[in-house]
């Protein structure tokens, strides 16, 4: 039942992305190309009830890791501030342990990864929307900064089919690092940058950016 789920749900992601190639004049991009354990992620548990979108599954176990409570409440709290209206956007758990999907989701190495305590990733679960959203808490917030300028310069930003982000910010506040990259066509990423201060009633200690040469 989860392999039949599993191809139904890839499938359905390929037709949309291929939808949204066929009808947008957009740049040629290279997906980067997906960690190889993606086919034994499981969508379903065996009773054919799909999981919680909220929970990252681990390749390894099978466990369900659920999405830390204080950084997808700030997530909720940044929509709240300034909506992305996105298909099926989804906050779930970033797996640090799995290194494969920890660097194609934050671009952290396994040494870095082991900075930080937890973290979580929004997303369209459609896979052709070029928008992403990390959070992550550091164990110490001295390695804040070193995490945001891992994350803005490592991750891939045309990790989608046939799209990509062409702009990306990052920021830390205490022992948070918040990453955002999208296609501008989606949303803007400054203003949402810019509303997460007072939705959070936090200061930015530390901001970059990137723009993607398209």
């Amino acid at each position: 039942m989860r392999k039949a789920l599993i191809f139904v749900s890839l499938g359905l992601a390929a037709m949309l992305a291929l939808t949204a190639c066929g009808t947008k004049n957009t740049p040629a991009a290279t997906p980067t190309p997906l960690p190889d354990d993606v086919l034994n992620n499981p969508v379903a548990s065996d009773d054919g009830v799909a999981s919680d979108p909220n929970m990252e599954v681990t390749p390894e176990t099978g466990a369900e890791i659920p999405a830390d409570t204080e950084l997808s409440g700030m997530v909720d709290k940044i929509y709240e501030a300034y909506p992305v209206e996105l298909m099926m956007l989804t906050t779930s758990a970033v797996n640090l342990g799995d290194e494969s999907w920890c660097t194609y989701n934050t671009g952290l190495t396994a040494d870095q990864a082991a900075l930080v305590d937890a973290g979580v990733l929004s997303e369209s679960l459609t896979g052709s929307q070029a928008y992403s959203l990390v959070l992550l808490r550091v164990k110490d917030k001295a390695d804040a900064q070193t995490i945001a300028d891992a994350v803005l310069n490592n991750i891939q930003m045309n990790k989608w089919v046939c799209t990509m982000a062409d702009k990306a910010r990052v920021a830390t506040f205490g022992d948070k690092v918040l990453f955002v990259m999208t296609n501008s066509e989606l949303t803007d990423v400054d203003a949402l940058m810019a509303a997460v201060p007072d939705a959070l009633g936090v200061t930015f200690d530390y901001q970059n950016s990137k723009d993607a040469e398209i």
